[in-house]
């Protein structure tokens, strides 16, 4: 019986895969009959960075970030469907008593997929329309389509109610999980169909869930007000089996010829789990709202826009089970919570992300946006919109944001990625400078080749830190 639901199981997986891959398809395949690819690859040049999305175009549809909105904790933890993306990221720094060091993360993406309105929009539209071939009064009809938007609210802030009326509700979901020894990477990518009830985020009490990687709060209420306690303490248990292509996993004396095939070999090959991940997480200060209370700009003009939180005060201690070798960890983790309708289009290259635990209990959040507007898409241009930006956050939990004119994040040196159709050049060494903060910091990845090689591949993982401060963090690189 127990073999019979695991090939259920992995059926499922795939079919849900195959669907994801196929509306992403069908949405790029739209957005490029609205563009000019030759035109756009020759502007760009084989050294720019490449869209980190695809091709994908922001809607009207969709809902837009605007700067008059608060973001209110733990109210935004949740999902917001009317948006076309959206990340819940979680990154730690671990090691053991004896001095061994792992980069984990685990993130759960959410795309809106409907090409014409967001779910709870269409399910308004739908409600409507019916009303008003029923309706006995023009009021009776408002009242049901009021009716139906809260109901739609509801199916993402119930986990109860995220088993959909129909098959799926227009959400598609992504998740990731990695690790990172001294040695080995290992790494994995599921989708999911929104609405069916394997994928969902639910607010109270907190879940992250994508199949049985879990990430869930201790307590399953909280007061009004109590921003912290709503998500922490919670605890994160993910089992993941896809092992790096330079490091493949063997499974019946046979090595599998690619990274697809040895997703395959472990999904069919009962009881074989490269690595086993239980960590408790606490927190010891603030959640902070990133650029304006919350309201991020990714491009000067604020046309690339979020909104935007972290949690850069997570303490975590548990174990990792890695290839039946079991360690004790502990370390530090953070956490981003980031929503949009603006940057999974042609615009939006790519970016250079970094977030840093200095060795003085202070944090630091930086960023590179790669951008590129109308006019450099139509010019001979191979350069692309540079926007940079950081927070510096004190041990204390108070929050600076530093603008463009006072950090530069600069590139050292690059490192060949050979995954992939053809090699990749990536900046992998880094130079943060902040003058008025007295910060002068040189970035290296703590191993080589920390690279996702996802349906939309990226490097990210650990890095060490020197200079005026001394401390660790994560790195994420995308359109590369």
């Amino acid at each position: 019986m127990t073999d019979q639901l695991r090939r259920v199981n992995t059926t499922f997986s795939r079919f849900n895969a195959n669907l994801f891959l196929v509306l992403v398809a069908i949405c790029f395949t739209l957005s490029a009959c609205t563009e000019n690819p030759k035109d756009e690859n020759e502007a760009l040049g084989t050294s720019t960075p490449n869209g980190f999305f695809g091709n994908m175009q922001s809607s009207d549809s969709f809902t837009p970030v605007q700067r008059d909105y608060i973001v209110e904790l733990p109210h935004d933890h949740k999902s917001h469907p009317d948006f076309q993306l959206e990340w819940w990221y979680l990154t730690f720094v671990l090691s053991t008593e004896d001095g061994q060091e792992f980069g984990l993360q685990y993130t759960l993406f959410r795309f809106n997929t409907e090409l014409n309105a967001p779910v709870s929009a269409k399910a308004n539209a739908n409600a409507e329309n019916s009303a008003e071939v029923n309706a006995k009064s023009k009021s009776e009809s408002s009242a049901k389509s009021s009716a139906s938007h809260s109901s739609e609210n509801n199916l993402h802030t119930n986990a109860n109610n995220h088993i959909a009326r129909n098959w799926s509700n227009g959400q598609q979901w992504m998740g990731h999980a990695s690790l990172h020894t001294a040695e080995q990477h290992y790494f994995e990518e599921r989708f999911a169909s929104g609405g069916v009830g394997n994928a969902y985020v639910n607010q109270q009490p907190f879940a992250i869930v994508i199949d049985d990687w879990v990430w869930k709060a201790a307590q399953a209420k909280v007061q009004s007000g109590a921003e912290s306690k709503a998500m922490f303490p919670s605890m994160l248990k993910v089992a993941f089996g896809q092992s790096s292509t330079h490091h493949p996993v063997k499974i019946n004396g046979k090595i599998p010829a690619t990274a697809a095939d040895s997703l395959s070999e472990l999904n069919d090959a009962p009881g074989v789990i490269a690595v086993k991940v239980s960590l408790n997480l606490d927190t010891y200060g603030p959640f902070i709202k990133q650029g304006d209370n919350g309201y991020s700009k990714k491009t000067q003009d604020e046309r690339l826009r979020s909104y935007y939180y972290s949690q850069p005060f997570i303490n975590a201690k548990g174990t990792l089970n890695i290839e039946g070798n079991s360690v004790k960890v502990t370390g530090k983790g953070w956490f981003d919570h980031e929503w949009t309708s603006h940057l999974a289009n042609s615009e939006a290259m790519g970016w250079d992300w970094f977030s840093l635990h200095l060795g003085d209990g202070s944090k630091l959040m930086a960023f590179r946006m790669h951008a590129m507007n109308k006019s450099m898409k139509n010019s001979k241009s191979k350069h692309s919109e540079i926007f940079t930006t950081a927070s510096y956050i004190a041990e204390n939990g108070t929050k600076e944001t530093i603008e463009q004119v006072n950090v530069s994040i600069t590139p050292m040196s690059y490192e060949t990625i050979n995954e992939g159709e053809s090699p990749r050049s990536v900046p992998t060494a880094w130079r943060i400078q902040i003058p008025e903060k007295d910060i002068d910091l040189s970035i290296r990845p703590f191993k080589e080749n920390q690279w996702n090689n996802s349906l939309f591949p990226y490097y990210e993982g650990r890095v060490e830190i020197k200079g005026s401060h001394s401390g660790s963090g994560f790195m994420e690189l995308t359109g590369y």
